[in-house]
């Protein structure tokens, strides 16, 4: 995604790191998963596997293109500081 917008690649990450820490992203990720993959394993027969684990991945994708592409304050306030050159 930082390739098409043209940010650099510590741009990107520094945001993948935001996310991380400030938005939870790591244990909405954990929250999700985990139980996930013990249903796909536990639970769902084997023909449908596939099937359950393409329905999750796409609600999933919403819920990370929401959590990473909202701005929080945090955002707003990073992105202007460096967007405004310094002063000497």
């Amino acid at each position: 995604k930082s390739f098409i917008f043209r940010h650099s690649l510590g741009e990107a990450v520094d945001k993948y790191a935001n996310d991380v820490k400030n938005k939870g992203l790591l244990i909405k990720y954990w929250s999700i998963w985990g139980p996930v993959q013990c249903l796909t394993f536990g639970v769902v027969p084997e023909h449908l596997r596939i099937t359950f684990i393409a329905c999750v991945s796409f609600f999933w994708l919403i819920i990370f293109s929401t959590i990473s592409s909202s701005n929080t304050e945090d955002d707003v306030s990073v992105q202007s500081a460096k967007a405004q050159p310094e002063k000497a």
